[in-house]
């Protein structure tokens, strides 16, 4: 049965912004927006009248860590697990004796200790509020970096889409040949189990910490299966000096982690130049931060039609250092979306938060919302059934109440919508998770 939706104001992200209209919903699909005083409301049994509210698409976040959102919750009175956390913290110790608490490396390696000591069912609840908060904040689709499969199954039963990106480690021929048939294996499994709202692509770690011999293998077998890529690039100092000497803390980090010592392919190579000798920029490639990018490295990445993962409140946290938005709307235009990591490094999910940390009039309230509706949904190849409210595709919204002299402006002041819907269904309820 269709359902009918009034609103002050509606911004489907076709660049365009209409007023007093309807949003008409067929079984979970766009049917049309009208005006309405053209509206007969006696040929619908189901409306909503949102009175002085704006409603845009749902939002796509492109880069998360959603199993590292709620760590503070976990148990830690059981023996098990008390005896397997004093195990981390010495290996800790050992490996990053001398290293400042106040480096990324250091940071990493404490989420990494903390997050080994839970158990798969606290990861999993971990996961799951990680998810209903991104509802919250208005987000219907996201992208999902993690190693682990087991979120797979949280993921199918989820309303909300999601693009898991798997992610590999290698520090050696052989071990790249382990972890390519392993990913193979699991991709193949997964896509005759996955529902209509989950998708699955590679997310080989970094430069530093995936041998040459792995980014050749996955290159050949996205391009071969058409499937993203997405790789962290230029993220840290850590990882510039490796590349400038071939060794960096990053070393450490990895041998942390049970990696051994790798050194680059290339002597003193840029990041972007370092993986365009490697063949793996493509526009199926979306890279993450790019804080420490050149000018030269960023004419690369464009000419390339390569992608960003914008994630600039993590970068400044970690790194006290994130590539200008100025310089992300000249290399990336159309061409890039923004991305929240995870609590362990964010102060929230919202994604509304993460434009207005950067945007100070660059960006009018249209081409804002464009980036994080419909452009995202473009770098994912998902933008034939979301990312912006056209007739057939997935009703996927947000719905934004305004104060009495607010008009549709106001909302990238806004932190979270009231009401969002995925697939025409209402999931968040006056700011409440309704799922």
């Amino acid at each position: 049965m269709a359902k009918a939706f009034k609103s002050k104001w509606i911004i489907p992200s076709d660049g365009n912004v209409y007023s007093d209209c309807v949003l008409v919903v067929d079984e979970g699909k766009v049917v049309e927006i009208i005006k309405q005083e053209d509206f007969d409301e006696s040929q619908y049994t189901n409306v909503k009248d949102f009175k002085n509210s704006v409603i845009t698409p749902g939002f796509i976040n492109l880069h998360n860590h959603l199993q590292y959102s709620y760590l503070e919750d976990r148990k830690k009175t059981d023996l098990k697990a008390k005896i397997k956390k004093l195990y981390t913290v010495f290996q800790k110790h050992y490996f990053l004796a001398g290293i400042s608490k106040k480096s990324f490396i250091y940071k990493l390696a404490n989420l990494l200790s903390e997050y080994f000591c839970m158990s798969r069912e606290e990861k999993i609840a971990s996961f799951k509020k990680g998810i209903e908060t991104s509802l919250l904040m208005g987000t219907t689709t996201v992208v999902q970096l993690s190693k682990e499969s087991k979120y797979f199954e949280v993921l199918n039963e989820m309303p909300l889409k999601t693009y898991l990106f798997f992610e590999l480690f290698s520090d050696s021929v052989e071990k790249s040949k382990d972890e390519f048939r392993n990913i193979q294996k699991k991709i193949e499994k997964l896509k005759k189990q996955k529902s209509d709202n989950t998708f699955v692509g590679i997310a080989p770690h970094s430069i530093c910490c995936v041998h040459k011999r792995l980014f050749k293998i996955l290159v050949k077998y996205c391009k071969k299966n058409n499937i993203l890529m997405t790789i962290r690039l230029a993220e840290s100092q850590e990882e510039m000096d490796w590349l400038k000497h071939g060794f960096s803390d990053v070393d450490l980090l990895n041998e942390f982690t049970g990696h051994k010592k790798m050194e680059p392919v290339f002597e003193d190579y840029s990041p972007a130049k370092y993986l365009q000798e490697l063949g793996v920029l493509s526009k199926q490639l979306i890279i993450s931060y790019g804080n420490f990018l050149s000018d030269s490295d960023l004419a690369i990445l464009k000419e390339n039609k390569v992608a960003l993962a914008y994630c600039p409140r993590v970068s400044d946290n970690l790194h006290n250092k994130k590539l200008d938005f100025n310089k992300v709307l000249e290399y990336f235009s159309y061409r890039f979306g923004f991305g929240v990591n995870s609590l362990a490094f964010n102060q929230d999910l919202s994604l509304l938060n993460e434009l207005r940390y950067v945007n100070h009039g660059q960006l009018d309230t249209i081409e804002a919302i464009k980036y994080l509706t419909i452009i995202p949904a473009k770098i994912l190849r998902l933008n034939n059934i979301t990312g912006s409210l056209e007739i057939d595709k997935d009703a996927d919204f947000n719905v934004f109440e305004l104060e009495e002299n607010e008009e549709y402006n106001a909302i990238l002041n806004k932190e979270k919508p009231k009401h969002v819907y995925i697939k025409g269904k209402r999931v968040v309820k006056n700011y409440s998770l309704n799922i």
